[in-house]
């Protein structure tokens, strides 16, 4: 579902003005009056109001002028006479959350990110309703799959912590080195990148030191006695290349599983890596993969 900014009033009462662009529209009032900002005005202004909703709406004369863009205007119009309901949920997505995947929690059903900043600020400008404000915030956790700088950009600049912490879980690729300085530009603040460099930092270290330290034959579990040697020296040459190119987000286990293929000729063998490999899983899948999990930082003098 893609969010049109569309023809949304059926039954204007009222007239509202961009006053840079000098363009009219039609709108209900009642719709207007959802906003506190225009509550309290018309609590102000509003006596000997004679009703009109049944004129047209070319014969209404009360206008109100904003200094809003057209464009601008199309928007908060639209927010206050539909308001957009939160995007849908993705069932399957929990188990895949829950075992470390990054995947959204969301259908791809979500009003496009270029829209949302500038719905939230005219949702924070014209006291739009709490639930409004909630829908929004849902469906810009829900762009920072596809967004994930801009979105943990904004979030921290507006001190969303949840939604910046979803959307540092898709930046674990690619690399931070590998942005450019403009685009990196948009992170608000050294403390907000920092966080970002600290959880790559922390990925890659204990990645690192989870892959080094996983055997095939833990104690001599499971070992192989006619192919023991052999499988042992394949597994660590494999984990000794793995662990000079290890990024934030590589997948070890799956980085793995080549080995399977080189084994199947022995059930022993083949037994013992699919246990290593389903434990490396296991163990990678319980570090910190969002900036919210990160240690507390020790400050220095």
């Amino acid at each position: 579902m893609s969010y049109n900014i569309e023809s949304y009033c059926q039954t204007p009462d009222f007239r509202v003005k961009s006053r840079p662009d000098q363009e009219e529209f039609g709108v209900e009032r009642s719709a207007l009056k959802t906003s506190e900002v225009f509550r309290d005005m018309f609590l102000c202004c509003d006596q000997g109001y004679d009703f009109v909703a049944n004129r047209d709406v070319q014969d209404i004369t009360e206008v109100l002028e904003l200094d809003e863009s057209a464009a601008t205007l199309r928007v908060l119009l639209q927010l206050l006479h539909s308001p957009p309901p939160p995007p849908s949920l993705c069932p399957s997505s929990h188990q895949a959350r829950s075992m470390g995947k990054p995947i959204s929690p969301y259908n791809d059903s979500r009003i496009p990110y270029p829209l949302l900043p500038d719905m939230l600020r005219l949702v924070d400008k014209y006291a739009l309703s709490e639930p409004l404000r909630r829908s929004l915030h849902s469906h810009l956790f829900a762009s920072a799959s596809a967004h994930p700088l801009e979105v943990y950009a904004f979030a921290t600049t507006n001190g969303l912590g949840d939604i910046a912490a979803e959307a540092s879980a898709y930046l674990l690729h690619p690399p931070l080195a590998t942005y450019t300085s403009n685009q990196i530009a948009v992170i608000p603040s050294t403390a907000a990148y920092h966080a970002l460099v600290r959880l790559h930092s922390l990925r890659v270290s204990r990645l690192k030191e989870i892959l080094l330290a996983e055997e095939i034959f833990p104690f001599g579990y499971g070992a192989c006695l006619t192919h023991q040697e052999d499988t042992t020296r394949t597994w660590n040459e494999r984990r000794m290349v793995l662990a000079t190119q290890i990024e934030a987000a590589t997948d070890l286990a799956a980085e793995m599983t080549v080995l399977l293929q080189q084994l199947k000729l022995c059930t022993t063998c083949h037994k013992a890596c699919t246990a290593a490999i389903e434990m490396l899983a296991y163990k990678c899948n319980r570090i910190p993969r969002t900036i919210d999990y990160l240690p507390r930082e020790h400050q220095g003098n």
